[in-house]
């Protein structure tokens, strides 16, 4: 459930986790192009209304970008996270495989793996038009 304000807007600082920021997003979006329809429809009928509908709009579009760059924020972390992860359970296999394995058999593969590496390595370069 995701926390709102005495003024019932979205309460930015206690949402956790992406799931939560990402259903606060729609609910930001839904209410801004709520807003907008209804300015769109009743145009300058009364000026009071439109200023408060304006500034309505206008305080939603803050919350949606603050929203937003927390949640680029907590992606990034993810995928650092992510990252991490996979390096710590590359890590973890090659261990078990290392006493799993011969030792000339490993040998052999770690040559065949580095000769493979430095070949894609080359590749990436390349097509990226670096010079070594």
């Amino acid at each position: 459930m995701i926390a709102k304000s005495e003024n019932g807007r979205i309460n930015v600082d206690a949402l956790e986790g992406i799931g939560e920021h990402l259903e606060a997003l729609s609910i930001a979006n839904k209410t801004i192009d709520a807003i907008q329809g209804k300015i769109d429809i009743r145009g300058e009928q009364d000026i009071g209304w439109l200023h408060r509908a304006k500034g309505a709009h206008k305080a939603w579009g803050k919350v949606r970008r603050r929203i937003t760059e927390r949640l680029a924020v907590l992606r990034q972390e993810e995928k650092e996270l992510n990252k991490m992860r996979m390096k710590f359970e590359d890590e973890e296999l090659l261990k078990l495989l290392r006493n799993q394995v011969a030792p000339a058999e490993w040998s052999q593969s770690r040559i065949l793996a580095r000769a493979l590496a430095d070949e894609r390595l080359n590749e990436t370069l390349d097509n990226a038009g670096v010079k070594l």
